[in-house]
């Protein structure tokens, strides 16, 4: 039947990398996924085949796989007791022992450098096994958390929720392989998947502080997190570790341990941690409150309830989940120095470094305090004070220590900054009007801090840190990129549109170019705009499909500080 296995195969793996990049960008990971089917015979004589057929992959090599697979398990027959272990169990051991062995052989067959590979569960489909594939950018995969393979059983583990948010799509496409007929299309609801991948993760994790009924977490975590005691928000800690945990100190024991999935309960004794304090959970009740020693531990896992829906999952330092409203994503910084930095240029052109350095150290203390504030940076903060009393406490301009500005944003309104650092008034109630702008979900700091810089706040910068642990920099600003960076997305889009290129390059190259559409001059706008016109007008001369492309503009907010390297006056253009 030669390479056509199935009618529709090219048009499932397209589905799969569309749904891999969507379920990926909403996870808040950016790893430009590229999708493959690969298909190894059952027997020797056979070719292992490989869509697309470009030739990305040594197929000699790929061929290896299943005696490499074969290999490793029966090497773990061997060295390990598996005999009382269920069918079900040793049959997932050995689809992910081949997973395994697969992905390996792809990262060595591969031509072109610099991805890591991802393998589904494999499915026959006549004389084949076959197998979706994801492979991701190396370098930023590398640079996210990920927890060790130290797990007590490594193999059937996520190590992280970007990657049980892979395992996740990559087994949507493999039961679609597995129907009767293999599926054209790969389908999935992304939040579904977000879900299921973030349910996995916190599973494993709770496993491996050597809980085995560890099921029911995140949706305990979530319930706690969404419940109030008494009109407040939950906030508060829980460390999973197990209750004969000799890094565990208790200062209270509970004499009937409370279970998690008991909403109420598990919310009313929230109220007992702090600072310093945190329930003790086992993965299945809170059994007291008290300190761990960390020190003493290789993981010390940590759930951070923030209240209003939101939580987080934490090793030891490091943030690996975040939750809002039951929708998961990676966690972000709180406060991002580039970002930031970015932000006072643009807004205070003339501000020292110096002064700028001391701005970020005000606006971190800001991001680390327990409760909601607003800081508000104006340029003309003296007048500003005078001009909002009686709403406002003015105070003798002075810098505030961190321990001052942990009693200036103890109350209600925002701390009144100029860019120099000094404090002018606190408890600042601010004034503007309405815009039609705005996010309606957010609280009543987001909106009025809206409102005002498009009053007589315009011209300054504002830093919103929400009850929930959510920061928001206003005004929004765009990462600084390179010209010539955004010159070659141009080009690749240009080259990709011409007769007889590749249309999934050109595809790729319009994901490239919709991505950096904010940083593109004139020119490069009409570049793009022909270059679309031609590809969308020999779609419709050859297959009558039409895809409808809105022409682009140059963004009226963009201007040179977008860009690492500016053009100076003697540059000319």
């Amino acid at each position: 039947m030669g390479w056509q296995l199935w009618d529709g195969q090219a048009r499932f793996r397209r589905s799969l990398e569309q749904v891999a990049n969507d379920v990926l960008d909403a996870a808040g990971v950016d790893i430009d996924p590229r999708a493959f089917v690969v298909a190894l015979p059952l027997n020797a004589e056979d070719d292992v085949l490989v869509e697309p057929q470009r030739g990305h992959f040594d197929r000699a090599i790929l061929k290896q796989a299943s005696t490499l697979a074969t290999r490793r398990f029966n090497r773990i027959l061997r060295e390990n007791d598996l005999d009382d272990d269920s069918e079900a169990h040793l049959a997932a051991l050995e689809s992910r022992t081949r997973r395994r062995a697969v992905a390996d052989k792809l990262d060595s067959a591969a031509r072109a450098t610099g991805r890591v590979h991802f393998v589904g569960v494999g499915v026959k489909i006549l004389d084949h096994m076959v197998f979706p594939v994801l492979a991701l950018q190396a370098d930023p995969w590398r640079e996210l958390p990920q927890l060790a393979d130290d797990a007590a059983d490594a193999f059937l583990t996520a190590r992280s929720f970007q990657e049980a948010v892979v395992t996740m799509v990559l087994d949507v496409a493999s039961r679609e392989l597995d129907r009767q007929s293999p599926g054209l299309v790969v389908r999935a609801d992304t939040e579904a998947v977000l879900r299921a991948a973030a349910d996995s993760f916190v599973s494993a994790v709770v496993a491996r502080t050597g809980q085995d009924h560890a099921f029911g977490a995140m949706q305990a975590f979530d319930a706690v997190a969404a419940t109030r005691y008494e009109g407040r928000a939950g906030k508060g800690t829980l460390v999973l570790v197990p209750a004969d945990d000799g890094t565990v100190t208790r200062i209270i024991t509970l004499e009937h341990p409370v279970p998690i999935g008991r909403t109420r309960g598990l919310r009313k004794i929230l109220e007992l941690s702090g600072p310093g304090l945190h329930l003790l959970c086992d993965g299945r009740e809170v059994y007291g409150l008290g300190t761990v020693d960390t020190t003493e531990r290789d993981h010390t896992f940590e759930v951070r309830i923030s209240g209003d829906g939101s939580w987080e999952l934490w090793d030891n330092d490091v943030p690996f989940l975040r939750v809002d409203n039951g929708i998961p994503a990676m966690p972000r910084d709180l406060l991002d120095e580039d970002e930031f930095a970015i932000t006072v240029e643009r807004v205070f052109p003339n501000v020292s470094a110096r002064n700028a350095r001391f701005l970020w150290h005000v606006a971190v203390a800001c991001s680390q305090q327990a409760h909601g504030t607003m800081l508000v940076v104006h340029p003309e903060a003296d007048r500003e004070a005078a001009r909002l009393l009686p709403q406002a406490y003015a105070i003798t301009p002075t810098r505030l220590s961190e321990r001052a500005l942990e009693a200036a944003t103890s109350i209600d309104g925002a701390v009144l900054v100029s860019p120099d650092g000094r404090c002018h008034a606190v408890g600042v109630i601010l004034d503007g009007l309405a815009t039609g702008t705005g996010d309606p979900a957010r609280g009543a700091r987001f909106s009025s801090a809206i409102r005002y810089l498009a009053g007589a706040g315009k011209g300054s910068m504002v830093i919103i840190v929400s009850e929930d642990g959510r920061i928001d920099l206003l005004p929004k600003s765009k990462r600084r990129m390179r010209r010539a960076t955004v010159q070659r997305a141009v080009d690749r889009l240009i080259a990709a549109s011409a007769e007889g290129e590749d249309p999934e390059a050109f595809t790729r190259a319009d994901r490239a170019v919709e991505n950096i559409e904010f940083y593109l001059s004139q020119e490069q706008c009409d570049a793009v705009n022909e270059a679309r016109e031609v590809v969308e007008s020999r779609a419709w001369g050859e297959a009558r499909v039409r895809r409808q492309y809105i022409p682009i503009a140059p963004d009226p907010a963009m201007d040179d500080s977008y860009f690492v390297d500016r053009v100076t006056s003697d540059d000319g253009e």
